[in-house]
């Protein structure tokens, strides 16, 4: 891979999504979590979460998205039917 963060989370991982489209989700069953910045207060990481990374897992969520539109209330749908049952 030639992007300069590869692997920011595994080898091997899928990058169709670069920035998560659920960001900040805010759901510590994906293994994200709350940390301190720097310049103080707090903001969400992803650094744990590898599931948007998992090749079955970033197309099933691609292929709603490319279905029914890449909107607010679809990234709902996607992430009801394919991340919330993986948590």
């Amino acid at each position: 891979d030639t992007c300069e963060y590869y692997p920011c989370h595994f080898e091997g991982q899928d990058c169709t999504f670069c920035f998560c489209p659920f960001y900040a989700c805010e759901d510590e069953r994906t293994g994200g979590k709350w940390v301190e910045r720097s310049t103080g207060g707090k903001v969400w990481s992803c650094v744990d979460c590898h599931i948007i990374h998992d090749p079955k897992v970033a197309q099933r969520i691609l292929d709603i998205l490319m279905e029914k539109g890449d909107t607010e209330e679809n990234l709902k749908i996607a992430w009801e039917q394919v991340v919330k049952p993986l948590l």
